[in-house]
């Protein structure tokens, strides 16, 4: 694949995650405390396990993408405070394995019925706000 198309890929995946993120957090949640409880608890799963499907996707294709862009610069990484590229690419990093410990955690704990609607929501904020930092790296990489 030429690095184009991996840019592109990783941008497009990117787009989509974060798009996710932020319809669940701003629009759906709250539009969702207005239903009534019956129509929330049907509507509630189907939602959820087609936003999994999609996410699952859409962070193997993001992932993907990120190693293969981050391979050229694995030098850099060795010292990570050498230049400002490489400090952010770092942080950019670092912000990523965090989202992957979120749903890690995530996962654990709808597994084990620890985590309630409220509990989900919170969750998907924190998720949001990490997401957002790593694209302010990202674009802040390129412009400093």
């Amino acid at each position: 694949m030429t690095y184009l198309l991996i840019k592109t890929l990783h941008l497009l995946a990117a787009i989509a995650f974060i798009g996710t993120l932020f319809f669940q957090v701003l629009i759906l949640a709250p539009a969702a405390q207005r239903l009534d409880p019956s129509v929330r608890a049907l509507l509630g799963p189907v939602l959820g396990q087609q936003a999994r499907h999609v996410i699952h996707v859409v962070a193997i294709v993001l992932y993907g993408a990120g190693l293969t862009l981050v391979w050229p610069y694995r030098s850099l990484l060795a010292n990570p405070l050498s230049s400002t590229f490489a400090t952010l690419l770092s942080l950019k990093i670092l912000l990523a394995f965090m989202i992957i410990g979120h749903y890690a955690a995530l996962i654990f704990l709808r597994r084990s019925q620890r985590i309630g609607e409220r509990g989900m929501h919170w969750l998907n904020v924190s998720l949001l706000l990490h997401a957002m930092l790593l694209v302010i790296c990202a674009k802040s990489m390129f412009v400093l």
